[in-house]
């Protein structure tokens, strides 16, 4: 199959103009030479594949956004990210003759780039796209999924499919989902009791507590698959171009962190940036904002190290006697990074490497068993794995 029949080709011409920068010099040069060369032949050569998926559900007639060519334009007027990445831009996806075409194109797309290991960013409309993303891992039993949103985009009453309560499809068509973290929501958007419609082991950071400690989400996302990110979780000063205004969220820089965090996780996979709106945009300031958030998970991807091998160099064994327990909990820290990791044997005794925080590692050291650690635990028996 030649995935590149699913999309419409870029004219990096248009992203040549009103330069202040030599092109040579810019992220989209780089980005246009590694395209030109595209080859179904050398396409498993690539690390990444940038892709425009402009279906947006809150349209009228799911008309097309133009947020993808926003944000492209922006971002290849940055900085070459100073790595030998080999990235290129496909496109942007072909018009379904249905919303369910839209999310099929999606679903095969993924699988045809994770079966290359060749990690996807997505400049998408509407945050429903991540619907037709997560069917690609319906048979990972492992699938971890994580999005950053002000609101937890589930049902609230008989309302139809769209961006504000897609994950209702998801949890429905993934009822074995093992992991899910919502990143970055709003107390005061959020019922508590909704939690409860939501599948897996949750590990959910509310904006103040990120804010405390952005920290904290660097172990959920070496454990996360996907991530899903919408742009309106920034706060409206700062990102004015969305459908949804909240005067809290999250600051410019935050969001920029938060993607480097992401791309920095050997697990993940896809990248998904969505619900930008032009129209409300204000001198381009949220595309440019956009731009960067891909900028800075591009720059974190280019720093991965494979650091959760037992075998690595830079990994330090700690095993921890905790009373009840019939074995020792058996953690490693990376004394480069400072990264933890548990280790968790399936019932065919073949180990598998959770990230964690050194915290569950005190409090295992503390005669207590981590809470993380038995929800790993539990959910892997439910798994049989």
């Amino acid at each position: 199959m030649d995935i590149r029949h699913y999309f419409e080709t870029v004219d990096f011409k248009q992203f040549k103009q009103n330069i202040q920068s030599n092109w040579n010099y810019l992220f989209g040069a780089a980005i246009e030479k590694t395209t030109s060369s595209l080859t179904q032949q050398n396409i498993q050569k690539l690390d990444i594949a940038i892709i425009g998926a402009p279906f947006d559900s809150r349209k009228t007639g799911n008309k097309l956004s133009d947020a993808h060519n926003e944000v492209r334009k922006e971002l290849y007027h940055l900085s070459k990210v100073h790595t030998k990445l080999n990235i290129a831009d496909f496109g942007n996806l072909k018009p379904a003759s249905s919303v369910k075409g839209c999310y099929h194109a999606i679903r095969d797309i993924v699988e045809f780039f994770n079966e290359l290991g060749v990690v996807t960013i997505i400049i998408g409309g509407s945050q429903d796209l991540s619907f037709g993303i997560c069917e690609a891992f319906k048979n990972n039993r492992l699938f971890s999924y994580s999005t950053i949103d002000a609101f937890l985009d589930i049902k609230k009453s008989k309302e139809s499919f769209n961006s504000t309560n897609y994950l209702t499809r998801v949890f429905t068509s993934n009822p074995k989902m093992f992991q899910f973290s919502l990143i970055g929501y709003q107390n005061h958007y959020v019922v508590p009791e909704f939690f409860y419609k939501t599948k897996g082991i949750n590990s959910n950071i509310r904006l103040g507590l990120l804010r405390d400690n952005i920290s904290l989400v660097e172990p959920i996302f070496r454990n996360t698959d996907v991530l899903s990110f919408d742009i309106g979780a920034i706060k409206h000063s700062e990102a004015p171009g969305v459908f949804s205004f909240s005067p809290n969220g999250l600051l410019s820089e935050e969001a920029c962190q938060l993607a480097k965090y992401a791309g920095l996780s050997n697990r993940m996979k896809v990248f998904g940036l969505f619900e930008y709106y032009s129209k409300n945009d204000i001198h381009n300031i949220t595309a440019k904002l956009a731009a960067q958030i891909v900028w800075y998970f591009i720059e974190g991807f280019a720093n991965r190290q494979n650091t959760h091998e037992a075998e690595n160099e830079n990994n330090t064994m700690f095993r921890v006697e905790v009373q009840d327990l019939d074995n020792p909990l058996v953690f490693y820290k990376n004394t480069e990074t400072n990264q933890w990791w548990m280790q968790i044997n399936t019932h065919n005794k073949k180990p598998i490497y959770f990230a964690c925080s050194e915290l569950e590692y005190l409090q295992a050291s503390n005669n207590e068993i981590p809470e993380l650690w038995l929800n790993y635990i539990q959910k892997l028996d439910e798994t049989s794995m």
